[in-house]
């Protein structure tokens, strides 16, 4: 065998990568349909958003099996991605709004807190020019009813405290990590609408076929509309 045809057989095939990350993506549309079931069904709430969770994961995965950017990308790697990130966003946006009561009542009860909680000193930490406190990071308040405190440093070399109930600290946890899901799925949107303007002609045509795919889509409606154009894509790149 030459070195030229050994390089060859140890080269990874694109089309092959494709193939995988288009079979991945097939799977993750099973696992978006299972959610969606067992939102319907008898079962808590946490079933599902721990579905479209893993779906996400999974989508990620295939994602990374083949890069949509670089010289090398090609039109239908671009094309998988599109589809990628519009799931993403709406798988993000269902796990909102499964959460959406949750997040209601954490921002409730955080608001009560600090209303009735003692005021922040309204001095200003001094900053250096890269945007960091020249103060160094605040210390911590030993307390038995908390676990985490708020340095605001002052004039003064000693920084004034504000203790936080492990409770309030949990909540503020929680919301945040809820109302994410609301960033995400509106920056994956953005991100997917920059690059299928890449592809007009086959999305344009997608979105006459199946209807347009929008961020308050049904998941129903976002796996026939994603399967299309992964039979498309198959077509396309000549995948088995």
């Amino acid at each position: 065998m030459t070195p030229h045809k050994q390089f060859l057989v140890h080269t990874p095939n694109p089309v092959d990568k494709l193939g995988k990350a288009v079979n991945y993506v097939d799977a993750a549309l099973s696992f978006m349909e299972c959610g969606k079931a067992m939102e319907e069904g008898p079962l808590e709430a946490k079933s599902p958003y721990t579905m479209y969770s893993e779906t996400v994961e999974l989508l990620r995965y295939a994602m990374r099996l083949k890069s949509h950017s670089g010289p090398g990308a090609r039109q239908e790697d671009k094309q998988l991605a599109v589809l990628c990130f519009r799931c993403l966003a709406l798988l993000y946006w269902q796990m909102f709004r499964l959460k959406k009561d949750h997040a209601l009542k954490y921002s409730k009860a955080l608001l009560d807190y600090f209303k009735s909680s003692p005021k922040v000193p309204a001095t200003a930490p001094a900053w250096s020019d890269s945007g960091k406190s020249t103060k160094g990071p605040a210390s911590l308040m030993p307390s038995s009813q908390a676990t985490h405190s708020l340095g605001s440093p002052g004039a003064s070399t000693a920084p004034s405290l504000i203790s936080i109930p492990q409770r309030i600290h949990q909540m503020a946890a929680n919301h945040l990590n809820i109302t994410n899901s609301v960033l995400y799925s509106y920056e994956y949107w953005e991100v997917a609408d920059n690059l299928a303007k890449e592809n007009k002609e086959f999305f344009n045509y997608l979105n006459t076929l199946s209807g347009p795919l929008t961020l308050h889509s049904s998941i129903g409606h976002a796996v026939q509309y994603t399967r299309q154009a992964l039979q498309w894509i198959r077509i396309s790149a000549k995948l088995s």
